[in-house]
C-alpha cells in the first residue's frame, strides 16, 4: 500500500462494496464499480494521488457532482455525489489535496462518497489497492512533474511557546524548532517536505516560500480554504503580523522529511501473535429433532443449554440474498415467566417438518414488557467481519474451508472449484474475499458457484446444481414487474491486452459476436493482463467473459406467490411468461427471496434475474 491515499479521511464506514449488490434506491446500478463511504455533508474528498482532473461535472443523474483524476499509467479515479467541486477540468493536484466536498447530489440516498478506481477504463475493487490507512505521509506514489497547485489560504502568525497546550519547541516529528528557518505547520492532506509559497496577502511575506514540518488540531481545510501556520523570527513579528487571507502555491516536488525508514512492499500475511484460545460455541440445539409435522415450529436454545419453544405472534419472515449478505429471520414473541434467551443463543426454524433456517439471535428489541421483536442471521453473518489473508494456488473452495476453519464455522457441501487462484493479498470483509475468489474462477473457467448456508451448514454448489421444480407463470405470478436492459455489464466485444516486455509490444486480442453488434452496436469489455498467456488461452479466455457478458440483463419480480421453502437466493425456478420484449420459457436465478408464514399461511416475494453464461431466452 502507499501507492494511493484514502480519499476520505473524516468518512464513517463503507455503506457499500464493490461488486454485485441489491439495492432499492431508483436508478441505482445492481453492479457497484466502486466503494460507498459514508460521511458528513461538507467534509473534504481527496486526490487519491497525483494526477490531471480530466472531468469536473454536474449529472442530475447519476454521479451528480462528480470529478475523474488522470494518474497516468492507464489509472484514473473517479469521486461522485459532492456537494461542491473544488477543481476544474485541465488542473494538476498532488495526492491528498481537497478536490471536493461530501454530498448527496445525483442517484443516491445519503450523504457519502463514491470512490472508483478504473485500470484501463475497467472497474476494479478500490479497496484491492487502498485503505484507510493509507495517508498523505505514507504517499509513496510519483509525484507530478513540476505538479504546483494554487489554493486559497488562510496564513496565521506563530512562534514556539514553551507550553505542551501550543505544542513546544517542537515539531510534528519531534525534532526542535528552528525560528531562522522558514518553515510552517500545513493540514493533515500537504505531505511534509511540500513547498508552500505565501502570495496575495499585501504584506512582505509575499512571495516566500516556507517548508511543512509541522501539524495543529485546528489547521485543517475548510470550504476550500486551507488553514497553515507560519513560524516567525520572533514573539514581536509574530503578533504584529497577526492573521491574514490569499492563495498558496503548494510545489508538490519538494523533497519529503524522512519520518522513519521506507517499508517493504506487503506480499505476504503472518500471524505473529495470538492472545488467548479461540471460544467455540456449545449447541445442543443441532441435534434436536423436529416434533411438528404441520406448520411452524420455531426452538431456541438459551445460556442455560436449554430448549424453548416461545409463543411467536404475527409473521415469522426469512430472507436470503444471493451474494454479500447472510439470510436472517425476523419474528415477535410473548415474554412469560419461562421464556429466556439472549444474543448469541441460536435459533431453528422448520415448516412442515423441512429445515428451513438455522441460526443465532443478533438483536432483541421491544417496545413494552410483553413482545420481543427478534433479529437472526445464519453463518454467513460473520463474513462481515474484516480480516487480512494472503494466499496463492488456492481454490475458492480450499479457499473457503480454510476461512470456515478460522471462524470456527461449520461445512457442510463445498465442491471442488478446481481452478487455482495464483498469489492474492486480501485486507477486506470475508464476503469480499470469497467474492473475489468467485470472480476469479468466473472469469477464468467461466463457472458460476452459490455459497449460502443450509440449515447450519456452509455450502459451496454450482448454480446448474440448484434448478428447482418449481413453474411460474401468469397464474401463480399475478402480481410481478419485469425490466431489460443492456446498459450496464452488458458487452459483445471482449478486449484483452498485455505488455510483452520481450517484444516491446502491447498484444491485443480480440473477440467479436457479430450478431449482437448488429443489434446493439459495439458494447467493449476491456482489461489488461498481469500475466502473459497463451495465444489459445487468451482466446479461450475472452470467449468465456464473452458468454457471460454478451446477454441482456434481465429481472423479474414476483409477490405473493404460493411458498415452497426449497425455494431461496442462489437456486432457480422455472418461469413461462410472455414478459413484452419476449416470451420467457426457462430458468431464472433467484437473487433475493423473502418468505412469510403468517398463521400456517406461507407465501413468497421473489426477486429473478438471468444468469449470465448460463441462461438464454
Amino acid at each position: 500500500m502507499g501507492k494511493y491515499v484514502w480519499p476520505c479521511p473524516s468518512y464513517s464506514y463503507v455503506s457499500s462494496p464493490f461488486g454485485p449488490r441489491n439495492i432499492s434506491t431508483p436508478g441505482a446500478s445492481r453492479y457497484h464499480k466502486g466503494v460507498d463511504l459514508a460521511a458528513a455533508d461538507g467534509v473534504p474528498i481527496i486526490a487519491a494521488g497525483n494526477g490531471t482532473v480530466s472531468i469536473s461535472d454536474y449529472e442530475k443523474q447519476g454521479y451528480g457532482n462528480w470529478i475523474e483524476l488522470d494518474h497516468g499509467g492507464g489509472i484514473t479515479t473517479r469521486y461522485a455525489h459532492a456537494s461542491k467541486r473544488l477543481v476544474s477540468a485541465g488542473a494538476k493536484v498532488s495526492a491528498g489535496q481537497t478536490i471536493a466536498l461530501v454530498g448527496t447530489t445525483g442517484t443516491s440516498s445519503g450523504c457519502h462518497l463514491h470512490f472508483e478506481i478504473r485500470v484501463n477504463g475497467v472497474a476494479r475493487d478500490p479497496l484491492n489497492f487502498v485503505k484507510d490507512s493509507d495517508t498523505v505521509s505514507n504517499y509513496t506514489g510519483k509525484a507530478g512533474a513540476g505538479a504546483k497547485n494554487v489554493v486559497k489560504a488562510m496564513f496565521t502568525a506563530y512562534y514556539p511557546a514553551n507550553n505542551a497546550m501550543e505544542g513546544g519547541f517542537l515539531d510534528a516529528l519531534g525534532n526542535p524548532l528552528d525560528t531562522s528557518k522558514r518553515t510552517c505547520a500545513a493540514p493533515a492532506s500537504v505531505p511534509f517536505g511540500t513547498k508552500i509559497t505565501v502570495q496575495g496577502t499585501g504584506s512582505e511575506l509575499d512571495g516566500v516560500t516556507y517548508t511543512v514540518n509541522d501539524r495543529g488540531g485546528a489547521i485543517n481545510i475548510q470550504n476550500g480554504v486551507y488553514h497553515f501556520d507560519l513560524l516567525m523570527s520572533t514573539n514581536e513579528e509574530c503578533n504584529r503580523w497577526g492573521v491574514k487571507y490569499g492563495t498558496a502555491i503548494l510545489d508538490g516536488d519538494g523533497e519529503e522529511i524522512d519520518a522513519g525508514q521506507s517499508s517493504k512492499e506487503i506480499t505476504r500475511v503472518v500471524v505473529k501473535s495470538i492472545t488467548g484460545v479461540a471460544g467455540t460455541r456449545k449447541e445442543i440445539l443441532r441435534k434436536a429433532e423436529p416434533y411438528l409435522l404441520a406448520g411452524a415450529e420455531l426452538l431456541l436454545q438459551n445460556s442455560k443449554m436449554e430448549l424453548q419453544n416461545p409463543m411467536v405472534e404475527g409473521d415469522i419472515v426469512w430472507e436470503t440474498t444471493r451474494t454479500g449478505s447472510p439470510a436472517s429471520l425476523k419474528f415477535t414473541v410473548v415474554k412469560d415467566d419461562i421464556l429466556s434467551f439472549h444474543e448469541g443463543n441460536p435459533v431453528a426454524f422448520r415448516f412442515n417438518g423441512e429445515p428451513v433456517f438455522y441460526g443465532y439471535v443478533f438483536k432483541k428489541e421491544r417496545s413494552d414488557s410483553r413482545l420481543i421483536q427478534v433479529t437472526c442471521y445464519d453463518q454467513l453473518r460473520y463474513f462481515k467481519n474484516k480480516d487480512s489473508i494472503s494466499y496463492a494456488d488456492w481454490t475458492y473452495s480450499e479457499l473457503l474451508r480454510v476461512l470456515a476453519k478460522d471462524y470456527g464455522l461449520t461445512c457442510g457441501t463445498i465442491v471442488d472449484t478446481k481452478y487455482k487462484i495464483p498469489q492474492r493479498i486480501e485486507e477486506t470483509t470475508l464476503f469480499d474475499i470469497c467474492g473475489n475468489a468467485a470472480d476469479e474462477t468466473l472469469v477464468n473457467t467461466g463457472k458460476i458457484y452459490v455459497l449460502y448456508d443450509d440449515f447450519g451448514k456452509l455450502m459451496l454448489k454450482p448454480y446448474e446444481s440448484m434448478l428447482l421444480p418449481i413453474w411460474i407463470d401468469q397464474n401463480t405470478a399475478q402480481e410481478y414487474s419485469y425490466a431489460s436492459s443492456i446498459d450496464n455489464e452488458v458487452y459483445d466485444r471482449v478486449k484483452l491486452a498485455y505488455d510483452n516486455g520481450e517484444t516491446g509490444e502491447r498484444e491485443i486480442y480480440v473477440t467479436n459476436d457479430t450478431a449482437s453488434q448488429g443489434r446493439w452496436g459495439v458494447l467493449q469489455y476491456y482489461a489488461k493482463l498481469d500475466s502473459a498467456l497463451s495465444s489459445a488461452d487468451m482466446q479461450t479466455k475472452a470467449k468465456v467473459l464473452l458468454d457471460y457478458y454478451n446477454v441482456k440483463q434481465r429481472e423479474l419480480s414476483i409477490k405473493k406467490v404460493f411458498g415452497d421453502v426449497r425455494a431461496r437466493a442462489g437456486a432457480s425456478v422455472a418461469v413461462g411468461m410472455g414478459l413484452g420484449d419476449i416470451n420467457i420459457s426457462n430458468y431464472m436465478c433467484i437473487e433475493k427471496a423473502r418468505h412469510t408464514f403468517s398463521f400456517g399461511l406461507h407465501t413468497m416475494d421473489l426477486t429473478l434475474s438471468g444468469i449470465r453464461g448460463e441462461f438464454h431466452a
